[in-house]
């Protein structure tokens, strides 16, 4: 089960940053606060930006396990997975 875990740990973080920072937008909008939107993605994607970079950093160290190395990859992928979603919040208009 831990390995599990460790595996999906970078996937579990990219869900929470796109649960966040999709909730929140739906929730700013339908409350008139779209002022709130822009800083609130930029925080919570620094947040899941420096998690994703731990579990790199972290199966970097332990690389000749095959579960770190899957977690780092996977980490990766998610945090290019981040960055894109918080792109489209300087892209599209907010709250249209």
């Amino acid at each position: 089960m831990t390995r599990i875990l460790v595996m999906s740990s970078g996937v579990m973080v990219w869900a929470l940053h796109f649960t966040a920072i999709y909730g929140i937008t739906g929730l700013a909008c339908a409350r008139g606060w779209q002022s709130l939107v822009l800083p609130s993605i930029m925080v919570a994607t620094a947040i899941a930006a420096i998690a994703s970079v731990s579990i790199i950093a972290a199966g970097l160290r332990r690389r000749a396990e095959f579960e770190y190395w899957m977690s780092t990859s996977i980490a990766a992928l998610g945090l290019v997975a981040i960055v894109w979603e918080a792109l489209a919040a300087f892209m599209v208009p907010i709250c249209t």
